[in-house]
């Protein structure tokens, strides 16, 4: 796994679910996610990325993961969240420093860091995404992030983050 991605937190931040909330529509969602990853990822990227969701709602209410054209889907059914069942991945990870984790949950994000891992969030990811950026092998010289731990321009802290630091810090 090379790319660990919280799921709902990814499709929130996309607007691929619509407005429309009707029978379905979460499996409707997450489907265009998952195509839209498909559609942007070169194959190596798919077959190294790790997509979370919260317990599965419908007719997939049972698995626990399933796998889309190489992309790896888990469900935290044996969690309370997805963001458990992500820093249990974080913590296992045999190579946290070249792990990619994509959430803009702030205790995610702290998970990834504390293991050195890169933290990207959702709205820096989509960036990325649109940008081509995952288009590359992992590995070539256009890649996120080859060459450091971290990607070529930091994203920008999240308001959470900025308080976060604040409280820890002080505000001068």
């Amino acid at each position: 796994m090379r790319v660990l991605i919280d799921g709902y937190n990814v499709l929130f931040q996309s607007g691929l679910g619509g407005r429309s909330r009707g029978p379905g529509w979460i499996q409707r969602a997450r489907d265009q996610l998952l195509i839209f990853f498909q559609d942007n990822m070169s194959d190596q990227w798919v077959r190294g990325t790790t997509v979370v969701f919260d317990k599965s709602q419908g007719k997939q209410s049972q698995l626990d993961h399933q796998t889309m054209r190489g992309l790896k889907i888990l469900f935290a059914v044996e969690h309370d969240e997805a963001d458990d069942l992500i820093e249990e991945l974080i913590k296992a990870h045999h190579s946290p420093k070249s792990l990619i984790v994509v959430s803009s949950d702030l205790r995610v994000r702290r998970q990834a860091v504390a293991r050195r891992a890169q933290s990207i969030d959702a709205e820096t990811f989509l960036r990325q995404l649109e940008d081509g950026h995952f288009r590359d092998s992992p590995g070539s010289s256009d890649s996120t992030t080859e060459g450091s731990d971290r990607p070529s321009s930091e994203p920008p802290l999240t308001d959470d983050e900025v308080r976060y630091w604040l409280r820890e810090f002080g505000d001068p």
